[in-house]
């Protein structure tokens, strides 16, 4: 008897060590709210890894971005010095003209620059899910 109720005590207790895991074996959980990611859901690995590098792509095409706008507004700003230098008249229009490049410029370099933050953020938050949970 004693031997069936060790028996049986082991059994119980490796079913309750069994069930205590997260996720099947190959997935990651990803959402949710808390220390426990109560809600949370079970997505395979490998689509959280291409998550993460897809969002660690656009991060870098949006820091290209902002290069990229930060040069042009640059330029607009050498178009703006050099039409100073020309007779009045068209000095005058090539500065308004450049005015607007140089302001184009920088608001779009402005954006770029937020998208960027934005990506990276969201890469880092994506790495952060894809921690494996402790139970």
């Amino acid at each position: 008897m004693k031997k069936i109720s060790t028996m049986l005590a082991a059994g119980i207790f490796s079913m309750l060590s069994a069930t205590a895991f997260a996720c099947p074996q190959g997935t990651a959980l990803t959402g949710g709210t808390g220390s426990n990611h109560k809600g949370g859901k079970c997505v395979a690995a490998a689509t959280v890894k291409h998550q993460a590098q897809a969002t660690k792509h656009e991060a870098s095409q949006a820091q290209q971005h902002a290069t990229k706008a930060k040069h042009e507004a640059g330029k607009a700003e050498q178009h703006r010095t050099a039409a100073m230098h020309k007779d009045v008249k068209k000095a005058s229009q090539e500065n308004a003209k450049a005015a607007a490049e140089t302001k184009a410029a920088k608001m779009e370099a402005n954006k770029a620059k937020t998208s960027a933050s934005k990506a990276k953020v969201d890469a880092q938050h994506m790495q952060k899910d894809m921690k494996p949970v402790k139970s």
